[in-house]
């Protein structure tokens, strides 16, 4: 997402005009704060933890609004180039997703309870001809 981020905002002189640099970053940036803050909360909503996670939801939540409205109060940015920083979120879960996706090897014990791996009709009715003799 950080590499994203860094792309869009590498390109943004020359898409969106010189003005828009700032602007993506800016974007960028709070998609990638924002990010890394649901990984925590949703670290410490896992491991059990009660009314703490939801707080620190809500803060996060009301401190990105705020940081964004200032920036746009500011007028440091224009809301395009913080929109087209933000989409870098999306974007790059979606390439990581993409090009890291690899299938996982199985881990988990065999749970099958004795059946034979190859539990076609066929080899049933072979196998029960085996065991009559």
């Amino acid at each position: 997402m950080a590499i994203t981020g860094a792309l869009f905002t590498a390109v943004s002189p020359f898409v969106l005009g010189k003005g828009a640099f700032i602007g993506v970053a800016i974007g960028a940036f709070v998609a990638a704060f924002n990010l890394w803050a649901l990984a925590r909360i949703v670290r410490a909503f896992m491991n059990g933890a009660g009314l703490p996670w939801v707080l620190l939801a809500a803060f996060k939540l009301f401190g990105l609004l705020a940081l964004v409205a200032v920036v746009l109060k500011l007028e440091v940015a224009a809301v395009v180039p913080l929109a087209v920083g933000y989409v870098a979120l999306p974007v790059g879960i979606v390439f990581a997703q993409l090009s890291g996706a690899k299938p996982r090897p199985v881990t988990s014990p065999d749970i099958q309870g004795g059946i034979e791996p190859d539990s076609s009709p066929v080899a049933r009715a072979t196998r029960a001809r085996d065991l009559k003799g």
